[in-house]
């Protein structure tokens, strides 16, 4: 037992005391009676407040309970009163929380490292509590005390801990790491013999005081051993392990800082360093188990490798010069002492032997490596020979179609540049592309196996058609090519027909009697010397002509069509930036309600100012925009600004608050899944009402996919949408589409409008009108330019009609000025 005064810690039988509990006195003797500040308790309560955070918080638990461990540190640190002294049984109690929590939220199997790791820390918190009770009471603690007791019991579960680690991982003795290990440990045993051990055994200390003295270092070094080859073996892979280094080295560095000036002066330097240090290691510990990472701590890792890195010698030879280092430099007077002048050459000796060894083994795994080489050699040998045999294979397979059997496009490619590089070749040279018409409607609706089966049977078709020393070729997906040299009997164009009359013939495929596809062929006769690019380009242009007139035919590369594609492809690329460049506007078209001469509706159209040009026609880019799929952006654009102005409409012009707006819907966009959504979107975003809008469909968009279709317009129409048919009448099985779609209004196309006002006409809008009203739908007639056809289309009875002869579109502003005018010449109540 020791006393302490005022002045400091100067009786003989303190420096007896164990080092933290010498840390707690002299903290109470410093601070002397001051009362505990507050702020500490609330740190405290913040340290345990984050650990049982909830499902979504887990994944920065661990950076929370590192910050908050800093607030209660510096809290330490600035606090001058004897609570200070409960702040690390405070964070060693948290953290042992935390380890528990750790192991419930990532479950790792097995759980046993980490419950003996929060065995270790819940020692190490009974303990803290301990000397916590006796400085805040102003108790003398005794030495050896019980709290001495716990402090060394957890060092055991804190290395029993790491061995569990390693052994989860069930990957046996690795005697590269177990020597490494060892080395490193007796490496800094030199260190903790020479200014640790020494300075003790030349003091005075009864033997209970000097065995509890010196128990502290050797279970620092007992966890040293463990940790070192636990890093040896996997390496800091992940950061529950790099949280691991960190509290094993602060643990180690305050253990040594604390020891060492502690047995050389008899009190120690730089006390409060070392219980931060102590704190923090709580903190890293803590911060480890509740990591994500941990759960991955017990799985096996990757053998490591027996070759000495340079960092890795580095890291071993250091330690081996310790003690011929400590011997030369006599540190303490170490040779004028033989007893500890042996202890640590004996320590130099064990290294020594371990170092051998550890070459040793270094030797034998340099030998196995060789043996690896000498096998790997052979088997490289043995490579070799399959390789040169499947060479062959590998080629064949690189040139030719793996689906059909046929060439494919490289080998295409490669017979196209041999016969243009001859001179006399190209004169009679054909290069024909042929693509399958709507071959996606055979995949979408007889499966794609029956796809991949007509695929060969065209394939196979084709060969048979082509001649023994003409090249055929898959280029991908349904496109074909054949390449025709010396055609002196026939012209390029005559022997594309061959083909495409065998298309006239079906195609038989399993389990289906016959499948009828057609196809459309682009062809390139090479009349003088070109390149393969060249060819191919102008025979892709002409089947891009062949598509868009019709599909089903032969067209013949022309060097207009080259003009027309490079005149699609610069407003393709110009329209790409017609939006950003704010060139598109919407110009609406009323709807006039023929009886009244009242504005019902308005159609938005599209228009586009190009680049300070004359405007393009939307003819003109409308279906560049459906090629391209530029379409859905920019039709996404137009319902926006059309509900937008609607919107203003229904607020601003009299009588205009059920003024419908009719948007023209592409099959493009009515195909899109989420197009009910971003109708639902605009809807909301301008407070555009839904019985207001109208989307107008096409009646050949209604035929193609029509299941989609239907599903999209049920659900329009279930957002309170209403859906017109567009062209009626130029389409296919109307009236049965009719019947099944949940359609509003039909539009007559202008065609019937404008044909004279025959018997035969007039007899045909008739039955329209008939349809329109047995199925209760409006019906409007486009293409209105004369008073004749107004005045023919109210004697037939059509309700609705739009046309030049009442308005052509106008921009936003003039359509306002016009409903306005409108909604003061238009009674308020018309009679019809």
């Amino acid at each position: 037992m020791c006393e302490a005064d005022q002045t400091g810690l100067d009786d003989p039988a303190c420096r007896l005391l164990a080092p933290k509990t010498r840390v707690a006195l002299e903290r109470l003797t410093v601070h002397g009676d001051e009362q505990a500040a507050g702020p500490a308790s609330g740190h405290t309560r913040g340290a345990q407040a984050r650990l049982p955070g909830s499902i979504t918080q887990k994944k920065n638990t661990w950076w929370w309970l590192l910050a908050t461990g800093a607030g209660v540190i510096a809290a330490y640190v600035a606090v001058n009163a004897p609570l200070r002294h409960l702040f690390s049984p405070v964070l060693a109690a948290c953290a042992t929380v935390a380890i528990v929590a750790g192991v419930r939220w990532h479950r790792p199997l097995p759980g046993r490292p980490w419950y003996l790791f929060a065995a270790g820390m819940a020692l190490f918190a009974v303990a803290d509590v301990i000397f916590g009770a006796y400085q805040f009471a102003g108790t003398l603690v005794p030495f050896p005390s019980p709290a001495d007791v716990l402090y060394l019991a957890a060092y055991p579960c804190f290395a029993a801990g790491l061995v569990s680690l390693m052994a989860a991982w069930g990957s046996g003795v690795r005697w590269g790491a177990v020597l490494d290990a060892g080395i490193i440990t007796l490496g800094m045993s030199t260190l903790a013999w020479a200014f640790i051990v020494m300075p003790y055994l030349r003091g005075h200390l009864s033997a209970l005081p000097l065995t509890v003295s010196l128990a502290y270092p050797l279970a620092d070094l007992l966890v040293l051993g463990v940790a070192a080859k636990l890093v040896f073996v996997s390496g800091v892979r992940l950061p529950a392990f790099g949280l691991f280094v960190l509290w094993v080295g602060a643990t180690l560095v305050a253990d040594a800082l604390y020891y060492s000036t502690l047995a050389a002066t008899g009190a120690p330097v730089g006390a409060d360093v070392s219980a931060v240090l102590w704190m923090t290691s709580y903190l890293f510990l803590a911060a480890g188990a509740l990591h994500p990472s941990m759960a991955r701590t017990t799985r096996q890792v990757p053998r490591s490798q027996e070759r000495l890195s340079r960092a890795r010698m580095t890291v071993l030879t250091l330690p081996a010069l310790l003690g011929p280092a400590l011997l030369i430099a006599d540190v303490g007077g170490l040779r004028q002492q033989p007893m500890h002048a042996a202890a640590v050459a004996s320590i130099v000796a064990a290294l020594t032997v371990l170092l051998v060894v550890r070459i040793m083994l270094l030797a034998r795994f340099a030998e196995a490596q060789a043996d690896h080489a000498q096998a790997r050699a052979r088997t490289a040998e043995d490579a070799l020979r399959r390789q040169t045999t499947l060479q062959s294979q590998l080629t064949h397979q690189a040139f030719h179609d793996a689906l059909t059997g046929l060439a494919n496009r490289a080998l295409m490619f490669e017979q196209l540049e041999d016969v243009l590089s001859r001179p006399q070749a190209p004169r009679n040279t054909a290069l024909l592309l042929i693509d399958l018409d709507h071959f996606k409607d055979i995949n979408d609706s007889l499966g794609h196996p029956v796809g991949d089966e007509l695929l060969i049977t065209v394939g196979h078709r084709l060969l048979g058609t082509a001649r023994r020393n003409d090249t055929v070729a898959r280029l991908g997906g349904d496109e074909f090519a054949v390449l025709a040299e010396d055609l002196k009997e026939t012209s390029a164009e005559t022997y594309a027909q061959r083909f495409l009359d065998r298309f006239k013939q079906p195609f038989g495929v399993s389990g289906h009697r016959s499948v009828f596809i057609t196809a459309s062929i682009g062809v390139v006769a090479v009349t003088e010397p070109a390149t393969a690019n060249d060819a191919l380009r102008d025979a892709d242009i002409a089947l891009y002509a062949a598509k868009e007139r019709g599909r089903s035919r032969v067209e013949l590369f022309e060097p207009a069509m080259g003009l027309a594609q490079q005149a699609r492809a610069r407003i393709a690329q110009d329209l790409r930036y017609a939006l950003p460049r704010d060139e598109l506007t919407v110009h609406y078209q009323p709807v006039i309600h023929l009886p009244t001469g009242e504005v019902t509706s308005v159609e938005a159209l599209l228009r586009w100012q190009r680049g300070g040009r004359s405007p393009t026609p939307p003819e003109v880019f409308v279906p560049v925009a459906e090629e391209t799929d530029l379409i859905r952006p920019i039709g996404a654009w137009v319902l926006r600004e059309a509900c937008r102005h609607g919107r203003r409409w229904h607020d601003t012009v009299p009588k205009a608050e059920a003024l419908n707006v009719a948007v023209n819907v592409s099959g493009r966009q009515l195909k899109d899944h989420r197009f009910p959504d971003i109708i639902q979107q605009v809807l909301r975003e301008t407070g555009f009402p839904p019985t207001s809008l109208v989307l107008e469909i096409t009646e050949s968009t209604l035929v193609t996919d029509a299941e989609t279709t239907s599903t999209h317009i049920r659900a329009l129409r279930d957002l309170g949408v209403r859906i017109s048919i567009d062209d009626f009448g130029t389409g296919y099985s109307s009236l049965a589409y009719l019947r099944d779609l949940p359609a509003d209004i039909i539009k007559i196309d202008q065609r019937f409008v404008l044909r004279g006002g025959s018997n035969a006409d007039n007899s045909l809008i008739q039955a329209i009108l008939h349809v329109g009203h047995a199925l209760d739908l409006d019906v409007i007639a486009e293409g209105i330019e004369t008073p004749h056809q107004a005045e023919r289309l109210r004697s037939l009875g059509c309700p609705h009609g739009q046309g030049f002869y009442y308005s052509p579109p106008l921009a936003p502003k003039a359509l306002e000025a016009y409903l306005t005018t409108q909604a003061i010449l238009t009674p308020t109540n018309p009679q019809p």
